[in-house]
């Protein structure tokens, strides 16, 4: 959604997933909406593995050839381990350690290396090209991470999940006040239920509850976009260091999970 949103109104993305079949489709979209072959040829996509130090510095030193400035980075990658067994409220006190310990250790520094420690040091590496769009105003040099609602509710018990966003809640802020003196602004997107890899719709996911939200539905490609454009652009070039809900009031109707006898 957002490499269109983008492409569309004038960008030259770098695409960049582990996914090769990911990268080719959206290349391909992005070309079936282009206006000529010369803009076609401009979008640029890149294999790599932004859940290891190596795969980041790899991604870094092939930007930097293709690169002297960046306008935007989107740090859109991310993953969710879900517990392997729920504890459900009523239950026993040994189910509750059953389910608690089914929480995979290696998907929690799996979650961690993605969800955090990528959107770090894959920014730490593009500094440079940062600063140098930064330089010329306008709100040009910015990052965009992606937080969650689950940042901030505890009605889900996605523990691993939940945390590593929370980190970038926080992230957001410690990275804008260290940018500061740059004005490399950092600030996050927090979208509700949104059709993604991670929600798809197969009646399991999340996208199951988005009629519950105060808005209705899931949120759409104009929600994503518009949102993303504002914060990227000279309209939101006052921003810097937040976290934005765009979330159709999902947190509005969100509560803590209880017992049976409260």
């Amino acid at each position: 959604m957002l490499a269109k949103g983008c492409f569309v109104n004038g960008a030259y993305p770098i695409l960049i997933d582990i996914n090769d079949q990911a990268l080719a489709d959206t290349k391909d979209e992005l070309e079936t909406v282009s206006q000529s072959e010369a803009t076609a040829a401009k979008i640029v996509t890149l294999k790599g593995d932004l859940s290891t130090e190596e795969g980041i510095d790899a991604v870094v030193e092939q930007i930097k050839s293709l690169r002297t400035s960046l306008d935007a980075v989107f740090h859109c990658a991310g993953i969710r381990y879900m517990n392997e067994i729920a504890y459900t409220p009523g239950d026993s006190l040994s189910q509750l350690e059953i389910a608690t310990k089914s929480a995979p250790y290696k998907g929690w520094e799996h979650t961690f290396r993605l969800n955090v420690l990528a959107p770090y040091y894959l920014t730490a590496g593009l500094i440079t090209l940062l600063g140098e769009a930064a330089a010329g105003g306008d709100g040009r040099g910015c990052v965009v991470l992606f937080s969650s609602p689950a940042s901030v509710h505890n009605h889900q018990f996605v523990p691993a999940y939940q945390t590593s966003k929370a980190a970038v809640d926080h992230l957001v802020r410690i990275m804008a006040a260290e940018f500061a003196d740059f004005y490399i602004r950092v600030n996050a997107l927090s979208p509700g239920i949104v059709p993604s890899g991670m929600t798809p719709n197969d009646g399991k996911s999340n996208l199951r509850l988005a009629h519950e939200t105060p808005a209705k539905r899931p949120g759409n490609e104009d929600d994503m976009v518009g949102c993303a454009l504002w914060l990227i652009s000279k309209a939101g070039a006052f921003m810097d260091g937040k976290v934005i809900r765009n979330e159709g009031g999902r947190l509005l109707i969100l509560k803590g999970v209880t017992s049976n006898s409260d």
